[in-house]
């Protein structure tokens, strides 16, 4: 599941990055968010997927305003990616 996760979290930073994203973004969010509520990892996972998920909704929440700004932009897509690469380091720990 953390690798269905991690794939949901690159797609975002893809998204984010298309100035036509809009759709993509919202999809690839939400699509993330029901990943990591079905996850049924071990639960030193938890604590993090609980809080990706409170991230998660607050980009959700900005989208619009986040996709105005190119310099939110790319910080959404750089956490996007630090969140992937975060997940894969303690899954694969």
């Amino acid at each position: 599941m953390i690798h269905k996760i991690t794939d949901a979290l690159e797609a975002i930073a893809r998204a984010v990055k298309d100035p036509q994203g809009l759709a993509k973004t919202e999809e690839a969010i939400k699509t993330t968010r029901d990943l990591i509520k079905r996850s049924k990892e071990n639960e030193s996972l938890d604590a993090s997927l609980k809080q990706l998920d409170s991230e998660l909704a607050t980009w959700q929440s900005k989208l619009p305003v986040i996709l105005k700004e190119p310099v939110a932009r790319q910080g959404m897509a750089k956490h996007a990616n630090f969140w992937a690469e975060k997940l894969k380091g303690a899954y694969a720990g």
